[in-house]
């Protein structure tokens, strides 16, 4: 078998894999690096390196072969409509006497999709990019993940510059990526056996970390994967990893504390009564003990208490129905159960988030650019015949129901530069060469 090529052959690409890995293997962290003193990130800097210098073929930029790619001519359509409500809504807030910084900051969940072009230009620049990506990742953060658990979640140390964020993010944060690696390495790695050891540690972590939407967002994951796949072998493998993990927890009684603020313990009783506490309060009581299953069950009451208030608040007017609230907004005001002077921007499921903010017309502005980022990946998936760009969305939009993803960049920039990469070969029939106006084939897949 030949030497796997290295996907980092160009800077783009390097930036690509490095935002890529750290955004999923340090979270939180990773995205307050940067420049803290003038507010301003990774991502942040890391975008307007790319929209102000980025790439050019034969002297011209990217931003005018993108022009001639007819296949993305409905998503820059939905983009552009999407950055200017974003505008209008952080318009509408300050007017409406929402804080200045904290109303601009919030279009992020707008401009976040620009971060598809870069990496449209990476999959196009490199066809095995994903394919390539994985085993990095996998083992980032498999190992990241591991020293996470057993020692850095309890480092106190805080990121400079964040005095002024409504909670402390720390030097280490927890984990994002475990279940993008299982998904990537049963994608594309041909032979198991060679990475059962990648594998393992990525479970381990993911059952570790106790990320509940994680675990629902790989589940949905592995089974299109199986359906696209047309095999059982994911799933076999899968249920035969997780089956043993459990047995070796049962056998040994093995029970670990559990990473800062995260409650309960690392058992399998515990696991599991995690997983149902939301749905049968009772089983869990027979699992855990009761101060544990308070935890399990507080953390999605609460949620589900503000959801209802949100849903209230927001069709209590038509304007609110239609323009909801506007950016900058204190919506944790709705929540009953947090302390008074508590900040916090999200409702932790994006769906509520864009009715919040933006009313009707942003949750509907921003379903039409996922589903058409669904129809480009579906059309590349007929070209290569891989199916990750769709496993990948329909597991990180599984996360996003539950969790700060789309308005948050370690959610949000891994989600759309992974998605611009899988949509790539579906470009690369498209484009026409402005120069010699030619249209390119696409490249055997």
């Amino acid at each position: 078998m030949p030497p796997r090529r290295w996907c980092v052959s160009d800077n783009w690409s390097k930036l690509t894999l490095v935002l890529i890995i750290g955004y999923f293997c340090m979270g939180r962290a990773f995205a307050y690096a940067g420049l803290p003193w003038f507010s301003l990130y990774m991502g942040e800097l890391a975008l307007a390196s790319f929209l102000l210098f980025g790439p050019r073929i034969k002297n011209v930029r990217w931003v005018r072969l993108v022009r001639h790619v007819r296949q993305l001519q409905r998503f820059k359509w939905l983009l552009a409509l999407l950055l200017c409500y974003g505008a209008f809504e952080s318009l509408r807030g300050m007017f409406l006497g929402y804080p200045a910084f904290t109303a601009a900051r919030d279009t992020a969940f707008n401009y976040y999709p620009l971060f598809l072009f870069l990496g449209i230009w990476v999959g196009l620049r490199n066809r095995s990019f994903l394919r390539e990506l994985v085993r990095p990742l996998a083992w980032w953060n498999g190992c990241y993940g591991i020293m996470y658990v057993l020692f850095l979640n309890r480092v106190p140390w805080a990121m400079p510059g964040t005095a002024t964020v409504g909670s402390v993010v720390p030097v280490f944060s927890e984990p994002l990526g475990s279940a993008i690696s299982l998904l990537g390495l049963l994608t594309f790695e041909p032979q198991l056996k060679r990475v059962w050891h990648l594998l393992v540690l990525n479970a381990v972590v993911m059952l570790w970390v106790q990320m509940r939407a994680e675990w629902l967002g790989f589940a949905v994951g592995l089974t299109l994967l199986a359906w696209f796949t047309k095999r059982l072998k994911q799933m076999a493998v899968s249920g035969l990893l997780l089956g043993l993990l459990f047995g070796f927890m049962l056998v040994t009684n093995l029970s670990l504390p559990s990473p800062e603020g995260r409650g309960g313990q690392i058992s399998a009783d515990d696991i599991i009564a995690r997983g149902v506490a939301p749905v049968n309060k009772d089983l869990a009581s027979d699992l855990a003990p009761a101060h544990n299953v308070v935890g399990y069950v507080g953390t999605a009451a609460w949620r589900l208490v503000w959801w209802a208030r949100i849903w209230a608040q927001v069709h209590e007017s038509a304007s609110g129905a239609w323009f909801g609230f506007g950016y900058g907004y204190p919506i944790g005001e709705l929540n009953p159960f947090l302390e008074s002077g508590y900040f916090i921007q999200t409702p932790h499921n994006d769906f509520l988030y864009a009715l919040a903010y933006s009313g009707w017309i942003g949750v509907t502005l921003f379903a039409l650019l996922e589903f058409e980022l669904v129809r480009l990946l579906w059309r590349s998936y007929q070209i290569t015949g891989e199916p990750f760009g769709l496993v990948c969305w329909a597991a990180l939009i599984t996360v996003s129901m539950f969790g700060d993803f789309f308005e948050a960049p370690m959610g949000a920039i891994p989600f759309y530069l992974l998605v611009g990469v899988a949509v790539a070969p579906m470009a690369l029939c498209a484009k026409r060469d402005p120069l010699q106006g030619a249209v390119s084939a696409p490249a055997p897949a």
